[in-house]
């Protein structure tokens, strides 16, 4: 109780820092060229946090700030292009886009390039498990999850139940929720097999 006593009595000194944004200093630092600030206002117009939502503007922005090599906004572009956001979905353009990030090592440009390459035709799961395995070492459990569907399927690498399951045990390690219920199966089914 006392914790949350002394959280509301810093309030009032946090919310002055909270609501001063300033909008036109963001924009004009923007249109100055600065790339975090490109970022930044793009990826605001894009959530419609504190400026209004324009996802066609947002584009212009991203694209500014990723043209001069900033990753987050690469990754927020492939975003863009592949679901649509202020353009029409564009499978090249996103990969395109997802790539620049991933190879700069951004992690969730990672798994959702990896993602894409097994959903979206022309499917390649090979490259799939490339950008997948990149994530997965970065620490994505999700990444960890499709590598060991990957592995028990024989999707884009031999398959290897071996392989798979040290993936799922990596997933579930990593808090994967999915990966968790099948290790639980999975060692439910063998108890049961023991005791008949």
């Amino acid at each position: 109780m006392l914790r949350y006593r002394y959280s509301l009595l810093l309030l009032p000194l946090l919310l002055p820092a909270c609501s001063s944004f300033d909008a036109a200093g963001l924009a004009r630092k923007a249109e100055a060229g600065d790339a975090a600030a490109c970022y930044e206002y793009g990826h605001r117009m894009l959530t419609g946090r504190r400026v209004k939502r324009d996802h066609q503007q947002a584009l212009v922005w991203l694209r500014k700030a990723a043209d001069q090599g900033n990753i987050r906004a690469a990754a927020a572009l492939g975003a863009c292009y592949a679901h649509g956001l202020g353009t029409a979905p564009d499978t090249p353009q996103a990969r395109h886009w997802y790539g620049k990030a991933a190879d700069a090592g951004h992690p969730n440009a990672e798994l959702a390039l990896g993602t894409h390459y097994m959903q979206k035709a022309p499917i390649d799961y090979k490259k799939a498990v490339t950008y997948l395995r990149y994530a997965a070492m970065h620490g994505s459990p999700d990444a960890a999850f499709l590598m060991a569907l990957c592995y028990s399927q024989g999707l884009g690498v031999r398959k290897n139940d071996r392989l798979a399951l040290g993936w799922l045990n990596n997933a579930a390690e990593r808090g994967h929720k999915i990966a968790i219920n099948i290790i639980l199966d999975v060692n439910q089914s063998l108890e049961n097999d023991k005791k008949s």
